[in-house]
């Protein structure tokens, strides 16, 4: 898929700069390049994800394991887990990664972007990389959160 990618791209760009687009196929550089660049992307991500399969085996195994704590568990989590540092508790997260949590939802809300969303196929990855990386670093960091509050619990009631 990255060689199909990177030839739609190539092909793109050569006809973008060979032809006079000025009839009704102007729209052909463009699609080529925006296409090979989508098809260029998912390939990466199809690499990419065949690479980490043994880690994501591995996490599942972890996360499913007692005291990770379910979806609804984790995301009651959240708002003890972000403002914990900064009233001075015990707090496992530190403030610079609340911040980036911040600075990264509001990247999603915020109009303007890196790559604009105009852009056919490639204006919206810069969002979709921002929320999946927010999503899934609240999620993990969550998860550790119920497994850190259970281990207290299980310590009090060790200590009675």
């Amino acid at each position: 898929m990255i060689a199909v990618g990177g030839l739609l791209v190539v092909a793109g760009l050569i006809t973008l700069a060979a032809g006079d687009w000025s009839g009704q196929w102007w729209l052909l550089p463009g699609g080529l390049i925006a296409g090979g660049i989508g098809v260029l992307v998912a390939g990466l991500v199809a690499r990419v994800r065949r690479r980490l399969a043994p880690l994501r085996a591995a996490r599942r195994v972890t996360s499913s394991a007692p005291g990770s704590g379910g979806p609804v568990q984790r995301l009651r989590a959240i708002p003890t887990m972000i403002t914990a540092p900064w009233r001075g508790g015990d707090a496992a997260v530190p403030k610079y990664q609340t911040v980036l949590w911040l600075a990264g939802l509001l990247y999603l809300i915020w109009p303007i972007d890196v790559i604009p969303d105009l852009l056919p196929l490639v204006g919206i990855t810069d969002d979709i990389g921002v929320g999946a990386w927010l999503l899934t670093s609240l999620y993990a960091e969550a998860g550790n959160q119920v497994a850190r509050q259970r281990s207290a619990l299980t310590s009090e009631e060790e200590k009675d």
